[in-house]
């Protein structure tokens, strides 16, 4: 749902009304996750916000969701950049840890992989 709503579509948001009725706990958790998306979350941290044990928490999401919660944040902290890459001036580096990330490398690799190029090559496209 996350990748088919954002990637490449260069929103920075995401529908979640879909999951208030399916899963009010996922739904509360992604909601605090968006919320606060540049924190370093635990994952005991996100299953306490779901009434949830950690495990439970961990595959009940997995399986509504379609991925971890882990990949689910650092996918939503990549879609959240774009606005920083298009709008700002600040560096890469200052654009992942303000996304939070704990590595520009982390953060290029994974923009990599998400878009098929680099920040860098992203934020070129929207400068010209």
């Amino acid at each position: 749902m996350l990748l088919k709503s954002a990637v490449g579509s260069h929103t920075q948001d995401i529908n979640l009304k879909y999951y208030k009725t399916i899963s009010p706990q996922i739904y509360k958790t992604i909601l605090a996750l968006k919320e606060g998306y540049q924190y370093s979350w635990t994952l005991d941290e996100m299953a306490e916000i779901s009434s949830l044990g950690k495990y439970q928490f961990a595959h009940y999401f997995k399986d509504i969701i379609g991925i971890s919660p882990y990949s689910w944040l650092q996918t939503y902290r990549v879609i959240r950049s774009q606005e920083m890459l298009k709008k700002t001036n600040k560096t890469i580096l200052e654009i992942a840890m303000d996304s939070g990330f704990s590595s520009v490398t982390v953060y290029n690799q994974l923009f990599r992989r998400l878009y098929g190029m680099t920040p860098g090559t992203f934020r070129e496209m929207f400068n010209k």
